[in-house]
């Protein structure tokens, strides 16, 4: 394979003033090897365990526990939240999920987006887009991206721009969304070159979408972007990969 030149970029906030803008494809690469890699990223035990149990079927249905998916990537839930998660609520967010076509992001046309920005802006007291996308993330891998604080800052919000608000909120997820619809459409062949780049050190890149691919790097080089005291600068990038080891994820039976 031929060296990744630095001249070629990803925006990752096109057409969003005061977002993150483009990076080189080698520094996405080194941060998701880095994120992949990490033991503690939520890489094992969000991504590669969803995997799993989308495989034995428990995204089939949504139940009180469901929410609690959100904290293998550090959701924060509380036990308000589940409380909160009602058979009312959790009806009405079905409804909104059968609503969604069967189609990836990049596929939808605006009327879809639509139709996904509302699922995506469901929520509660407590819980909004940063909790309810982890979970639903889960249940749509190709179509709903994870939207927290630090994609939030990355589209050029503030931390709580997915979580304050009504009507700005709704529009700041929606504008997102179609952010993301662009760099999907317009950039999949630097997304796919990232990825072949990825599966040489971590095979499992196969099991994320190129929507969770995206999300990875995102999230990643916000981090980076953000100084923080005691943490070096360009901590994903800069880290170095550990070596990727599969982590056994099937379940113990009791018989």
């Amino acid at each position: 394979m031929k060296p990744m030149s630095e001249s070629v970029c990803l925006n990752l906030s096109p057409g969003m003033p005061g977002g993150i803008g483009s990076i080189p494809l080698h520094d996405a690469v080194a941060r998701v090897v880095s994120f992949c890699t990490h033991p503690k990223s939520g890489w094992q035990t969000y991504d590669m365990l969803g995997a799993m149990a989308r495989r034995r079927g428990h995204f089939n249905e949504i139940a009180p526990w469901s929410l609690l998916w959100a904290d293998t990537l550090a959701g924060r839930l509380s036990v308000a939240d589940v409380a909160g998660f009602t058979h009312e609520l959790r009806s009405d967010l079905v409804e909104r999920l059968r609503a969604l076509p069967a189609k990836d992001l990049l596929s939808m046309d605006d009327g879809e987006v639509d139709r996904l920005t509302r699922l995506c802006r469901f929520g509660f007291s407590g819980v909004w887009a940063p909790k309810i996308t982890k979970m639903l993330a889960l249940y749509r891998p190709d179509a709903v991206p994870v939207l927290d604080g630090y994609v939030a800052m990355a589209m050029g919000f503030t931390r709580n721009g997915f979580s304050s608000g009504k009507e700005p909120r709704w529009q700041r997820i929606q504008q997102t969304l179609l952010a993301l619809r662009t760099v999907l459409r317009h950039q999949s062949a630097e997304l796919q070159q990232i990825r072949k780049e990825v599966s040489l050190s971590v095979p499992g890149i196969s099991e994320a979408t190129d929507l969770r691919l995206l999300d990875i790097i995102i999230w990643t080089s916000q981090d980076d972007s953000m100084p923080r005291p005691g943490s070096p600068a360009n901590y994903w990038l800069h880290r170095g990969p550990e070596e990727y080891r599969t982590v056994r994820l099937d379940p113990v039976t009791l018989q």
